[in-house]
């Protein structure tokens, strides 16, 4: 009789467990499994979506290496032609230097021309007036030297206004 009683509280027992798992667990598992089967929907949208923006990430990309690529030739292009306008400008200051250069050499020539000039007409009149101091009397020297020294200036201002 005991076994009896062990198999039916045995046989009671399964039947709770079986009502409780129809009654709770069934509903349970069937709204878990709507749930995976609804997160795993989500996952593949989720999953599309982030492919199709990574395929608009790399057309993106590619045209943001091209248009890096485009820059660079135009910067390069742009720097070629500073360059080229840099020498230029270069070449004309220097050309204008010594453009300067020369005219200020020619114009120290000239002037060097007329000290010479100016100093080859004034020696033989200093050698001649030792000269003449040497052989004439103080009074008629002074008189002489007077003249002589006016017409010296005369021909002096004629030769510098040639």
């Amino acid at each position: 009789m005991n076994l009896f009683w062990r198999l039916f509280d045995t046989a009671l027992l399964f039947a709770g467990l079986a009502y409780i798992m129809v009654k709770y667990g069934a509903p349970f598992f069937a709204k878990r499994r709507d749930e995976i089967k609804e997160s795993l929907e989500k996952a593949a949208e989720y999953e599309k979506k982030t492919k199709e923006l990574y395929e608009d990430a790399q057309i993106k990309f590619a045209e943001v290496r091209t248009e890096i690529e485009n820059i660079k030739k135009e910067a390069a292009k742009e720097a070629e032609t500073e360059k080229r306008h840099i020498i230029e400008d270069a070449r004309k200051s220097a050309e204008k230097i010594v453009e300067n250069y020369i005219n200020q050499a020619k114009s120290e020539i000239e002037n060097q021309k007329k000290q010479l000039f100016e100093e080859a007409l004034n020696m033989p009149f200093k050698e001649v007036r030792g000269i003449i101091r040497k052989e004439m009397a103080g009074g008629a020297y002074n008189k002489i030297n007077d003249s002589f020294l006016k017409l010296q200036e005369e021909a002096l201002v004629r030769q510098s206004n040639k």
